[in-house]
């Protein structure tokens, strides 16, 4: 078995985890989404799940893993992704890495260099580690769920509603027969992103998954060395 996961940093009981099972052909099964509030927790659950699950063999992070040192901080990839966004998609979605705000853009790139660390100690294999943009990908698949994309993050929408949207999202890739939901499925914003990272995550790990993905280099400046920005853009 091989494990993929995804990962949507943010502030505290936000850092959410979704983590998922490859056998060799699709559905994969998703057997965990969790939400915590640093890197920490979520580096700790990732080394238990890939001692005790499986293999670990990619890593989809939605956040920026490099930068750019032009003055506006755009990388190439970012005005790629901009230019090439849906009509009724809001060009906020994307955003040079230097606007991004404090929580996703220290905590992404930190979890990026712990789990380097982890792979020189010999607590983890040699993996796939990718950016990604989950509402992005999201967008591309499900761009006749509209409301349901724009809505699982808006602000004026209730509880109710919020629920509503994850569940037809994860339905979208659940009736594709992308996933199989074996355990609690993504309750929270948050952990329906870090779904879709890890669906991203599969993708960059296994192409003969079908799944198919738009990548783009990242920034010049590498940090934690040279990666791809990799969005879902097609089912099989």
């Amino acid at each position: 078995m091989s494990v993929l996961i995804g990962v949507h940093p943010g502030g505290r009981m936000k850092f959410a985890v979704c983590a998922m099972f490859w056998s060799g052909r699709l559905p994969v099964s998703v057997f965990r989404a969790r939400s915590y509030s640093g890197v920490d927790d979520v580096l700790a659950d990732i080394v238990g799940v890939q001692g005790e699950w499986g293999s670990l063999a990619g890593i989809a992070i939605d956040a920026p893993l490099t930068w750019s040192g032009a003055p506006s901080g755009w990388r190439a990839c970012d005005l790629a992704l901009r230019k090439g966004l849906p009509a009724w998609v809001p060009k906020t979605w994307i955003k040079p890495p230097t606007t991004i705000p404090g929580a996703i853009s220290v905590q992404g790139p930190a979890l990026g260099w712990a789990l380097a660390q982890e792979i020189r100690n010999g607590q983890l294999p040699e993996h796939s580690l990718v950016e990604t943009n989950p509402r992005l990908s999201l967008a591309c698949i499900a761009s006749d769920l509209r409301d349901a994309v724009l809505g699982y993050r808006a602000r004026d929408a209730s509880d109710e509603e919020v629920a509503t949207h994850i569940q037809r999202l994860v339905g979208r890739l659940e009736e594709t027969g992308i996933i199989r939901v074996e355990a609690e499925p993504p309750k929270t914003p948050d952990e329906l992103d870090a779904l879709a990272c890890a669906v991203v995550a599969l993708g960059r790990a296994y192409p003969e998954s079908g799944l198919v993905l738009g990548e783009w280099q990242g920034g010049e400046i590498r940090p934690i060395g040279r990666r791809q920005v990799a969005i879902l853009r097609g089912l099989p």
